[in-house]
């Protein structure tokens, strides 16, 4: 079947750590997971660099610290497009982002001739992820003109920076990469089945408390 939503990174991650949480939060949504502190800061920080990059907006106090970042994404050379979202079908061509089979927003697209750059911002511990590699394929799509990505994940707490270099020849390794994941939540849709799948997350951190393996952080 095809998925009732676009599916994204995020969606994907939360299924792959547990179906159960994932239907309650994203299928039946009858359990909302509120912001917390740190995603509120997460909030904060990626207007305020966004602002910085796009429009020269000094970093507020408490960020001031990482001018040093900004300034670099500012010198970057080509067309900056912050918070850009980019929406593919299911035929991996580009789409509108209502009629979208995967969709995401970057943090931070530069495309200069045949080459880009896309940027994420994360304010968490440093954890690599696939995540850039499927927004690669988003730019190579959204972007005919380039041949090359180098991605890069910004560590702002560590000040480091994770890049990786994608060609247009990468495509469909990328997409191959994500199909056989893709395939499982729409096997979990097709015969309506969410087991639990206990983690660290269980000991108070998920807000499914109707489950067998919840338990109070106490």
């Amino acid at each position: 079947m095809s998925l009732p939503n676009a599916w994204t990174f995020s969606a994907l991650e939360k299924f792959e750590t547990c179906p159960k949480q994932y239907y309650h939060v994203r299928v039946k949504r009858d359990v909302i997971e509120p912001p917390t502190i740190h995603t509120k800061w997460g909030e904060e920080v990626h207007t305020a660099l966004e602002h910085r990059v796009m429009h020269g907006t000094p970093l507020p106090e408490g960020m001031q610290q990482w001018e040093g970042i900004a300034a670099k994404l500012c010198a970057l050379p080509g067309t900056k497009l912050c918070e850009y979202k980019m929406a593919v079908d299911s035929n991996f061509k580009q789409t509108a982002w209502k009629t979208a089979w995967t969709r995401g927003i970057a943090d931070l697209v530069v495309i200069n001739g045949k080459k880009a750059a896309v940027f994420d911002h994360k304010t968490g511990k440093r954890k690599l992820t696939e995540q850039l590699s499927l927004y690669a394929a988003y730019v190579f799509i959204h972007f005919p003109e380039v041949e090359e990505v180098t991605t890069g994940f910004i560590w702002l707490k560590e000040r480091k920076v994770d890049k990786q270099v994608f060609k247009r020849e990468d495509l469909h390794e990328i997409w191959q990469g994500f199909l056989p994941r893709v395939i499982k939540l729409e096997s979990a849709y097709d015969r309506d089945s969410w087991p639990a799948k206990p983690s660290g997350l269980c000991k108070g951190w998920c807000h499914v408390k109707e489950c067998p393996h919840w338990k109070d952080k106490a």
